[in-house]
């Protein structure tokens, strides 16, 4: 792929958008199930666990030069081993568009259009998912920059209004159930951030791998800051017991906010939103996902793989009976599964790398 002329700001955005969002679905309600009134902490967890093998990978992406994740593979493992390799992130990352679309088409139903069947929400989804993705790179990049502020200031927004209902005392034990188990659970769940790994896909689609470097790296630590605090408000808002019970704690919390005497129910204000930020998630990441397997199979133009891939996501995601299901047991297990994935593969990278003496020719 041709390079664009996106700026660490895009990417940036990108990140924030794609890594940033868990905040706003049922990831909180993933980590509360074992965390209860500690699960804010538990990402911070899920970052340090994953987030040393993504900076060993950014060093071999700097090292290699104009080669992108998939290619990285294909150079230092082989072309058979590679190309396995190649396909295991793929269907990691389709994996998560498939769980992630039912979570955003039973969400939209349960909370907003309880009359409309949630096959009719999935295909509305997907027919804007595919005629967003068409537009390319570029246009995805410079659309979520320019929507990010407005995404940001609803968030923003939505915080001022509910911090004054907070209970803070509602933190304590500070541990929860224990330290241990805030550890251990947070580390399985590593690959809430395995976006970061995919976006490094678009490695060679920037300037230079400076840009690339400053854009992840800041909208990393932007998106981890603002789930960390919104998970604080979710535990100081809710009390011990009913933390671990609540599905959707961001649309939970509109419930609570008004603009005055006159303007109650408000949650439909920042409902627009979250469906903005929601389409270009999703855009952003069908996109990445046909990228990743046009690298794999050697194909010179991947796009045309973006409507096969869009349109078989709706079946795949229908399979699952509920919710339930799709969030506490098929999309947790596959976090539990991705995260050593994710946290070996740069090391196997590395190792692979250093024992062929490729890093000292660099």
């Amino acid at each position: 792929m041709k390079k664009t002329r996106l700026k660490s700001r895009e990417l940036f955005a990108i990140v924030v958008v794609v890594v940033g969002f868990k905040l706003a679905d049922t990831t909180p309600a993933q980590y509360a199930q074992e965390g209860q009134n500690a699960f804010w902490l538990m990402p911070i967890i899920s970052f340090l666990v994953i987030f040393p093998s993504f900076l060993l990978l950014m060093y071999l992406l700097k090292k290699y030069k104009d080669k992108n994740l998939i290619q990285l593979m294909m150079i230092i493992l082989g072309r058979p081993l590679g190309t396995i390799t190649g396909l295991v992130v793929f269907f990691i990352a389709y994996g998560l568009l498939i769980f992630d679309a039912r979570n955003y088409a039973d969400q939209t139903k349960l909370l907003y259009f309880p009359e409309s069947p949630t096959p009719v929400i999935l295909v509305i989804f997907l027919i804007v998912t595919f005629f967003g993705a068409k537009r390319g790179f570029q246009a995805i990049g410079t659309s979520t920059f320019v929507t990010l502020p407005y995404l940001k200031l609803s968030v923003f927004m939505l915080a001022v209004l509910i911090i004054q209902k907070v209970v803070w005392l509602r933190i304590f034990p500070i541990f929860g159930e224990g330290l241990g188990t805030i550890l251990w659970e947070g580390a399985k769940r590593g690959a809430t951030f395995s976006d970061l790994f995919i976006i490094t896909i678009a490695y060679t689609a920037f300037k230079n791998g400076k840009t690339f470097s400053k854009g992840i790296y800041f909208g990393a630590l932007f998106a981890l800051f603002e789930i960390v605090f919104f998970f604080l408000l979710y535990t100081t808002l809710y009390d011990y017991n009913s933390i671990d019970k609540t599905a959707f704690p961001f649309h939970d919390i509109t419930q609570y906010v008004n603009f005055g005497e006159f303007f109650t129910n408000v949650e439909t204000f920042f409902m627009v939103f979250w469906l903005g930020a929601a389409f270009l998630r999703f855009i952003i990441l069908v996109y990445l996902a046909s990228w990743i397997l046009g690298e794999v199979l050697y194909m010179d133009e991947f796009e045309p793989f973006i409507l096969p891939l869009t349109f078989f996501i709706f079946p795949f995601s229908l399979l699952v009976e509920n919710t339930i299901l799709n969030e506490l047991v098929w999309r947790n297990s596959l976090f539990i599964i991705a995260t050593p994935i994710f946290i070996l593969l740069p090391l196997i990278l590395w190792v692979t790398a250093k024992a062929k003496g490729d890093l000292k020719k660099q």
